[in-house]
């Protein structure tokens, strides 16, 4: 009987144990509860205005910055609207535009948003612009004519050579001044979009032109360009000029903007940029972007 009871009270302190055990696992469970469901309100909660209606994004199609690759869009400007998107909680409504009626849409209040923008006094009439990159452009040359060619000058000293650019596009202070000089004299040819220059290239219809990092790397490679063409930098003191997202003042106020920009800012912050752009490009480069 005495060995019976001493089991019995042996069991009894297991059994206690595994109940105390028991409990104290239980109790952060339930305390934590709380906590899970205050973080997901904290994420919920859009740190911009959305508005009553999808905001329409308008995209160009322009190298490593939007491309689409096996029916599926991709590229820096696709990977960041995205983590807008993500980030805000607003709805967009996504579309493909050439960049002149992209601007004009914008103007006239047809279109609330578009990407890698370059500003303007003009432009800032009818758009706020949150800068999310800064780029230069360099001189992309036939290979054949680096031999002669080694400066703007050197181009500019040579009455037959023919440079080709995109219509309506912006470049920095310097090359437009250069370019001033060369469209007074007829040697400029304008056309509606990049890969028709990079072809005209290819063909010798023009003698070289101005791209950037994220659109000749990808250009050069799809038209089998690497041994074809030289890259130079005849501007090596300009400073890049800083592109962004495009905001319709027709559909976004001035509080609006500061909140996409402060979005724009916190993706900088903490690396989200950089991420996004060595997708595509070396790690220098990458950034390279990010030096504004």
């Amino acid at each position: 009987m005495g060995l019976l009871l001493r089991r019995l009270l042996r069991c009894g302190v297991w059994l206690s144990f595994l109940a105390a055990a028991s409990a104290i696992q239980a109790t952060p469970a339930v305390q934590a509860a709380p906590a899970v469901k205050a973080a997901s309100a904290v994420e919920a909660t859009p740190p911009v205005v959305c508005g009553p209606k999808p905001i329409s994004v308008a995209f160009y199609e322009f190298g490593y910055f939007y491309y689409v690759e096996n029916g599926k869009a991709q590229g820096i400007d696709k990977d960041i609207v995205d983590e807008l998107e993500r980030r805000s909680g607003c709805a967009f409504a996504r579309s493909l535009m050439v960049r002149a009626r992209i601007w004009a849409n914008l103007a006239s209040g047809d279109l609330d948003m578009s990407v890698s923008g370059i500003q303007n006094p003009q432009r800032d009439t009818f758009a706020w612009f949150a800068h999310y990159l800064t780029m230069k452009n360099h001189a992309i040359l036939r290979a054949d004519i680096v031999p002669i060619v080694r400066n703007a000058g050197d181009f500019l000293a040579q009455p037959m050579r023919q440079f080709g650019v995109v219509r309506a596009f912006q470049h920095g202070a310097d090359q437009e001044r250069w370019l001033a000089i060369l469209r007074a004299a007829g040697r400029v040819q304008e056309s509606p979009d990049v890969e028709t220059i990079f072809k005209k290239l290819r063909e010798r219809r023009v003698d070289a032109m101005f791209s950037q990092p994220p659109v000749y790397r990808k250009k050069i490679a799809d038209l089998g360009l690497q041994h074809l063409v030289h890259v130079q930098d005849w501007t090596p003191t300009e400073q890049g000029v800083p592109h962004g997202l495009i905001l319709a003042k027709s559909r976004f106020g001035e509080e609006n903007a500061r909140q996409w920009r402060a979005l724009i800012d916190a993706m900088r912050a903490d690396g989200t940029l950089q991420r996004i752009y060595s997708r595509y490009l070396p790690v220098e480069e990458a950034k390279q972007l990010l030096a504004f």
